[in-house]
């Protein structure tokens, strides 16, 4: 079972890496998958929270400061050393590489985990922010197989990751703000 899902994964990567492309993405993805690129977009967020919730915008953000550092290292020290799948860019023959393959094993990804976490965690307890944050972390979850650095299994093991720690810190934040007003 586990080799199908491997050889699956395998060639999905091929369709998504290497037949559904276009000019216009191999454009936009290596900039959407980019760090330069999400933390000035994050930051305006941040500055958008601060702004409209002041106190809440506050706290939100330092409850998902501490969940994404508490994630990324999970995910960079535990999970995937644990896993020691390899990146596609580092093992298939056939692949469009479009940023440097980058350091570290492929399962789960990092930039899924915490991108889905954000997302979970900001669209449960601001629901305008649903649809531009789930869309984003989808895009940016994405953009990892598109361009060549990691498999699909990895990208979706991440978002599910993500997704359930996200929902879990949100209603873990929920509890505590209502329990402080009581």
């Amino acid at each position: 079972m586990q080799d199908f899902l491997l050889d699956l994964d395998k060639a999905l990567f091929q369709v998504l890496n290497g037949q559904l492309i276009s000019a216009p993405t191999d454009f936009l993805f290596p900039i959407l998958t980019s760090i330069h690129i999400i933390w000035p977009v994050y930051l305006l967020l941040a500055f958008y929270l601060l702004y409209t919730h002041r106190v809440k915008g506050l706290y939100v953000l330092l409850s998902l400061a501490m969940v994404l550092g508490i994630m990324d290292q999970m995910s960079t020290h535990v999970l995937k050393p644990w896993f020691d799948r390899q990146r596609p860019c580092r093992q298939e023959t056939e692949i469009r590489l479009l940023i440097p393959c980058g350091p570290g094993q492929s399962f789960p990804s990092t930039h899924a985990i915490n991108n889905a976490c954000l997302a979970i965690f900001l669209s449960m307890l601001f629901s305008s922010l649903r649809a531009p944050v789930l869309i984003f972390a989808f895009l940016i979850s994405y953009s990892r197989i598109y361009v060549g650095v990691h498999y699909p299994l990895d990208v979706f093991g991440g978002m599910i990751i993500g997704a359930v720690f996200g929902y879990i810190a949100a209603k873990t934040f929920n509890y505590v703000l209502s329990f402080n007003k009581s």
